[in-house]
């Protein structure tokens, strides 16, 4: 693999200092460099996107693109233009490199908007930018866990520079994920009922309790707790069957006075070992009566886990004071 720069080396023995000058690589190399950006481990040059599929529609987290410029190790002695082109072989390659499953992304859901660039003489970046884009409205057919889109440098039009082996491509990844947990719904539009008897649930935390016992976000009181001195916290619910969840309704401690869970991630199990996550709820999308937090869900679910990934508004009164759980 060829180095994009000259290396100096010095050496020492015992009897002088010697100093040597190593040829460094003598061609103009054309490569790309987006590192900085949101680079994917072991992979350069990549742009890492989520979309999340709900019953509403598909979003992603921003808009899904790869735009960059070309560069050259030195400035080039002429107008040099590089062309790109989508490679799907190096999908392949990656997933056999690192024991991990990319899907290709389907041709028709992809722009080639721009797949050139110039370099002008007596400059070392281009004057204008590769781009490849995904539109939002084809984001509802990639339902694969993941995508990968490699945008590879091909070819330029004159031999005054050659491209580099290690720095030639950038990347589109594309993680996707179904998302459950609606936002802004009030007791009203709850699927089912509340549970009115937990004693049989199994109930666990991420951290050792300083205040009251599980038993307590079951008493309906809202001046009890199971307190906590650190967060965020996780609590595990094992409801013993298999049941039809269709929403959650919660009480910080001291809610009534604006100690608020601030983030709530659920996630549901059948076997209290392999989770899915069903989505985020957070102060503001979850709807707050008289100090109740609901969180609403698209859809029904089936299972026999819960589990809440809960963070306070409060750094100081971290409690739970009542947790409930509808089904159907």
């Amino acid at each position: 693999m060829v180095s994009l720069f000259a290396v100096v080396a010095v050496f020492q023995s015992c009897e002088k200092k010697e100093t040597f000058d190593v040829t460094g690589d003598v061609e103009t190399r054309i490569f790309i460099n987006t590192e900085g950006r949101n680079s994917l481990a072991n992979l350069k040059n990549s742009y890492t996107y989520t979309i999340q599929h709900t019953l509403e529609g598909s979003t992603s987290n921003a808009e899904i693109q790869a735009k960059f410029p070309v560069l050259s190790t030195k400035p080039v002695n002429s107008n040099v233009t590089v062309t790109a082109e989508v490679d799907n072989s190096l999908v392949t390659a990656y997933n056999t490199a690192n024991n991990v499953s990319f899907e290709k992304l389907p041709s028709e859901v992809i722009n080639l908007t721009k797949m050139s660039a110039t370099i002008e003489q007596g400059s070392s970046i281009s004057v204008d930018q590769i781009l490849v884009s995904i539109d939002q409205s084809k984001f509802a057919g990639l339902t694969a866990a993941a995508y990968l889109l490699p945008i590879k440098l091909t070819s330029i039009s004159n031999n005054s520079a050659q491209i580099s082996s290690n720095y030639q491509t950038a990347y589109i990844v594309i993680n996707t994920k179904e998302v459950l947990v609606k936002p802004n719904v009030p007791a009203s539009g709850m699927f089912g009922a509340l549970v009115t008897n937990y004693s049989t649930w199994g109930i666990t935390a991420s951290a050792t309790p300083n205040t009251g016992a599980a038993a307590q976000m079951f008493d309906n009181s809202l001046t009890t707790r199971w307190g906590f001195a650190t967060q965020p916290l996780t609590i595990n619910a094992d409801m013993m069957e298999t049941k039809t969840i269709g929403g959650f309704r919660l009480f910080a401690y001291r809610a009534a006075t604006g100690f608020l869970f601030s983030n709530v991630v659920v996630s549901v199990s059948d076997d209290g070992v392999s989770y899915k996550e069903l989505g985020t709820a957070t102060n503001t999308t979850m709807v707050n009566a008289s100090g109740y937090q609901y969180i609403g869900l698209y859809k029904t679910v089936r299972a026999r886990y819960v589990r809440l990934a809960l963070t306070w508004t409060s750094t100081s009164q971290r409690g739970i004071s009542e947790l409930g759980v509808y089904v159907q």
